[in-house]
């Protein structure tokens, strides 16, 4: 029981790694999180079987860990709704037309680029 303890507080320092990695934005370091993450599944299968719900401390870490990922997936999908937003507003504005003076002070339609949809 003492090793899947242990296994269990280094997932718990791992998603508060993941956290961290999230909220400062950091790709690299969240792939290598999960490739982590995926050797610790790995790992907690050898327990299979073990009654974890008679260790108290067992259960505590089970509940913090379960809360921890949920956070996690909170902010992933957050990041991913504000990327998102700001892919749409760049395509949006990416087609649009605005006249504008040619080198030849000629009025010309040009397609014009803005990261802001101004429209509102």
């Amino acid at each position: 029981m003492e090793e899947l303890l242990k296994e269990l507080k280094g997932i718990i320092k791992l998603l508060d790694e993941e956290k961290k990695a999230l909220t400062q934005d950091d790709g690299k370091r969240i792939v290598k999180i999960v490739a982590t993450k995926n050797e610790y599944i790995d790992r907690l299968s050898r327990f299979k079987g073990i009654d974890v719900e008679s260790d108290e401390e067992a259960m505590k870490l089970i509940e913090e860990i379960n809360s921890k990922q949920e956070l996690n997936l909170l902010l992933t999908k957050q990041a991913l709704s504000f990327q998102n937003s700001v892919l749409e507003s760049i395509s949006k504005n990416a087609n649009k037309l605005a006249n504008t003076y040619s080198a030849r002070g000629n009025m010309e339609n040009n397609n014009r680029v803005n990261l802001i949809d101004q429209s509102i």
